[in-house]
Parts: structure tokens; C-alpha cells; sequence
């Protein structure tokens, strides 16, 4: 076997094992493998691609998407301060903001290029879910 095709195979490999576990850093859609063609070339390249924002994309884990989505959104931090604020810029700072939880968390060892090396435990209330009671449940009289 050769060299080239055993590194083709690896990384072919890595990609499909990251668009099984990641998320596209721009919009948190599910990730698919494309085969990008550059040129001419028969030897196209297979790259991630999010079909959500249209772009080839790497992706973050799905609880650094949802952790970044929450703080851009209830914070009212830009990463672009100097760009119009609509849609796009929040994607941008989402994204922005993906890229630094990333690093913090491989810098500090948990997490290495197959995701989390560590159990997480996240607090969903920094993720935006809620829990919904009825009025039967709030109901005082006990």
C-alpha cells in the first residue's frame, strides 16, 4: 500500500468520524462528506460540508455549538463590532466564539481530535433549555 493512499484512507476516515459527532460551527446543522472538485482533476477531494450554510465546514462538537449559541445570544457579545448586527455577524460570532471554546478545551486536555476525552456534564441552564410546569405543578397548596 502506498504512502499517499494510506494517508488518504486515514483522513478520509477522521472525516467521516467527525461528521458523525460534529455540528457546522456557523448554524448547528448535521455535517455530510462532499466530494469538492477544485478543477479539471478526476482526483477530486472529499471535504465536510454543511448543506445549511452551504460551505465546507470542519465543525465543533455539538455542546461547544450550543454553549457559544447561548452566550452570543444572552450576552449581546459581537466578535464583529464593526459590521452591521443581523443574522450573518451572529453566525460569524457564533462561530468566533466555537473556535475559542475549542481551544480552551483541547489547550486544557479535554478534548483531542476524536472529540471529548472526558465525560461532560453540561449545566443546560447556559444552553437554553427550560423546564415547562403546569399550574397544577406550581400550585402553593401543598
Amino acid at each position: 500500500m502506498s504512502d499517499i493512499y494510506y494517508h488518504a484512507e486515514k483522513r478520509l476516515d477522521t472525516l467521516k468520524k467527525r461528521t458523525k459527532r460534529c455540528v457546522c460551527k456557523y448554524c448547528g446543522e448535521k455535517l455530510k462528506l462532499r466530494r469538492i472538485v477544485f478543477s479539471q482533476e478526476t482526483d477530486a477531494r472529499v471535504e465536510i460540508f454543511c448543506t445549511g450554510c452551504d460551505r465546507i465546514e470542519y465543525g465543533v462538537e455539538p455542546q461547544i455549538y450550543e454553549s457559544a449559541k447561548y452566550f452570543v445570544e444572552n450576552s449581546g457579545f459581537s466578535a464583529y463590532p464593526d459590521l452591521e448586527n443581523n443574522d450573518r455577524t451572529t453566525q460569524m460570532t457564533i462561530a468566533k466564539v466555537c473556535e475559542i471554546m475549542a481551544w480552551h478545551d483541547q489547550n486544557l486536555g479535554f478534548m483531542n481530535e476524536n472529540g471529548y476525552v472526558v465525560p461532560v456534564n453540561m449545566n443546560e441552564n447556559y444552553t437554553g433549555r427550560c423546564t415547562t410546569f403546569s399550574e397544577d405543578e406550581l400550585s402553593t397548596d401543598i
